[in-house]
């Protein structure tokens, strides 16, 4: 199966790569959230190779490429992505560090999104990167955006009400809760990364991921039961402002980042199963000091 449509997507990524100083990149299916099924904006692994499934990594060097998958999509990544391109690779018995540690030289800048990966990932690639003399970069903006021409926008739906009577539970009780173990741990401040938790955390529902009823939100929850909520003004309608209360200041979505940096000396639980490593080094930046717990809504929502 020969791909000129993928095969130019690929030239026009190694030649941004280039122009941007790096030799090689990573291209997760993942968003800012580290959600499992992603919006059609943040659908890179699809655009650049033609993989359609829900879980996959595709890496970028000069003059070479692969695409890693489990084996639930072994047959179909040779079905959808042309193999004269990327080299497939099988998950777990490989790795992303595992191909780059094999093919990269000495010197080489291989860049990343911080925005898109784990920060225990991210750590683990820069050493097995450092251990072959090669470097592993955080870029600023990403530069498949640069070469995607026609990349959708994140999605403007507006977030709606999910009803107490539904939900079981008032969305200030839920804070509440939070609240009292962020106290009990001797904590400040929750950063809420995942946009299932905060959908039941704050009784939001939205329509922003295909068959996912979410919408694309960051908040950092307080000891004192107040919230600050990151979330695109568009998508806020007068009905759940009321809703939200007082007691949740909005934000725009952008705004979250330059937020992380007035946590300094504050005490911040982190989950880094569900946060980006840029939140990490944003804290780190900040002078935050980070200690790493389970996203605190992950065992309420599962009843």
């Amino acid at each position: 199966m020969s791909s000129p449509v993928h095969a130019e997507r690929l030239a026009r990524v190694r030649a941004t790569l280039a122009a941007r100083g790096l030799d090689g990149f990573v291209v997760p299916i993942s968003d800012e959230h580290m959600s499992e099924y992603v919006g059609d904006y943040a659908q890179r692994m699809a655009w650049l190779t033609g993989f359609g499934g829900s879980a996959g990594t595709a890496a970028v060097l000069p003059h070479k490429a692969a695409v890693f998958v489990d084996g639930r999509y072994t047959v179909q990544v040779r079905d959808q992505v042309d193999g004269s391109l990327f080299d497939y690779v099988g998950v777990p018995q490989s790795s992303v560090a595992e191909w780059l540690g094999n093919n990269v030289s000495a010197d080489q800048k291989i860049g990343f999104d911080p925005w898109l990966h784990g920060i225990d990932w991210a750590r683990g690639l820069g050493k097995a990167l450092a251990a072959k003399g090669a470097q592993l970069v955080a870029v600023d903006e990403n530069p498949l955006d640069a070469a995607w021409d026609d990349q959708p926008a994140p999605s403007a739906a507006a977030v709606t009400v999910y009803d107490t009577k539904l939900a079981g539970q008032a969305a200030t009780d839920k804070r509440a809760v939070i609240a009292d173990w962020l106290k009990a741990k001797g904590l400040d401040t929750t950063v809420m990364t995942a946009l299932d938790s905060v959908a039941w955390t704050f009784n939001i529902r939205g329509s922003d991921v295909s068959h996912t009823p979410v919408g694309l939100a960051f908040a950092l929850l307080h000891s004192d039961a107040t919230a600050d909520l990151f979330i695109a003004p568009e998508k806020v309608t007068d009905a759940v402002r009321a809703h939200l209360g007082n007691s949740v200041r909005i934000h725009d979505r952008d705004a979250f980042e330059a937020a992380l940096a007035d946590l300094k000396d504050k005490k911040v639980a982190v989950d880094p199963d569900r946060a980006v490593a840029a939140i990490f080094t944003a804290l780190e930046a900040a002078g935050a000091k980070i200690e790493r717990h389970r996203d605190p809504a992950v065992l309420p929502k599962a009843i």
